[in-house]
């Protein structure tokens, strides 16, 4: 940690925003980690770069994509991702917030940060109120791939870090090593709205190309399980799995319950990262206040959040991250014969695993 985050108090305020970070960097570098001795005797780009050409690769438009332990990839984040599970260390104060793309990423890491910062950061005067959520939590792989890795590890405890890997791709220093402490909050949603949001933020991605107006190319590869970061289901039920496995390390939300009781969700999760409410705090209308401040209505209308880009691989406006926010946006996207098709095939993946999906009943 620099010698200014010791003796700046003041700027320096766990959890500190990503961004607040990656600017002070610029100014006064943070140290870079040492790479661990197996890489030392072979240059890293060279082993990274032999892998790369022995994996399997698809193209999606003009972008590509490799299949890495039986997860397809974006080009770009594959290295980042070998580089986490080399040389990541887990904290025992770490919060991980896990989920696959579009299931409520945004909301989850505002409501995260507003609970694990609400001793130091007043709300009326909240990092939130300037930032947008992206730039206050920090997407892991985003910032390996960025090379901002001695900012992740410059970051005071407790650290709020985002992933989308899969439960069976991340670090062996947080699934194996128990004593690490990491706890992992996973958020899931409704498949089809999952697929309808994707669809959405692709569109935004590559305007230019063609492909992005063919829903029905989307569906179809969401269908066979090889969209990205997929197949959805392997990564739902990785997560659901550790979590009923190990329910003190990782809690597993369900985003269209998060919506109709979004309070209780706020309990549940500080109860889980270890900075529960007092009495006082929810006679005096913490949580309800967190709720509010965290709502997609008032993040959406936020200056902040309706102009400017944000991103560490991809630069997109931030207003992109706010679309609707709702549950069964899907009905106006697909037919009532392509959502059971959608609803009977996961029910067929969670066969036997204690997780249920709700079957389409708009």
């Amino acid at each position: 940690m620099s010698e200014d985050m010791v003796s700046s108090p003041s700027l320096w305020r766990p959890p500190v925003p990503i961004k607040d970070a990656i600017e002070q960097d610029a100014i006064t570098p943070f140290p870079k980690p040492e790479a661990p001795e197996e890489e030392e005797e072979e240059s890293q780009g060279d082993c990274y770069r032999r892998l790369m050409s022995s994996l399997p690769v698809k193209v999606y438009g003009e972008r590509r994509y490799l299949e890495y332990q039986a997860t397809w990839w974006p080009e770009s984040a594959v290295q980042a991702v070998i580089a986490i599970q080399r040389r990541f260390r887990p904290r025992p104060s770490d919060v991980l917030l896990a989920s696959y793309p579009k299931s409520g990423t945004t909301w989850m890491k505002a409501l995260v940060f507003a609970i694990m910062s609400r001793k130091v950061y007043p709300l009326r005067d909240h990092p939130l109120l300037r930032l947008n959520p992206h730039d206050c939590v920090v997407h892991l792989s985003g910032a390996y791939a960025t090379g901002k890795e001695a900012v992740v590890e410059a970051l005071p405890s407790p650290r709020i870090m985002a992933v989308h890997m899969p439960f069976s791709t991340l670090p062996a220093s947080v699934v194996v090593d128990s004593s690490s402490g990491c706890k992992i909050v996973y958020v899931w949603r409704d498949p089809k709205d999952v697929l309808v949001s994707l669809w959405h933020y692709y569109r935004k991605l590559r305007p230019e190309e063609a492909h992005v107006s063919e829903f029905h190319d989307l569906y179809e590869s969401f269908c066979q399980g090889d969209t990205v970061f997929g197949p959805w289901w392997d990564n739902v039920l990785g997560y659901f799995r550790a979590s009923v496995e190990m329910p003190t390390r990782v809690l597993f939300l369900r985003y269209e319950d998060m919506l109709e009781d979004t309070a209780s969700a706020v309990v549940a999760i500080a109860n889980f990262v270890g900075c529960p409410f007092s009495a006082e705090e929810e006679r005096a209308g913490v949580v309800d206040a967190i709720v509010k401040l965290c709502s997609f209505e008032e993040l959406k209308n936020l200056d902040t959040n309706m102009s400017g880009s944000n991103g560490h691989l991809i630069k997109l406006p931030s207003s992109s991250y706010f679309r609707k926010g709702v549950a069964g946006d899907w009905v106006g996207h697909m037919t009532r014969e392509m959502a059971d098709r959608i609803d009977s095939i996961i029910q067929g993946k969670f066969q036997g695993s204690g997780l249920e999906i709700k079957r389409a009943s708009t």
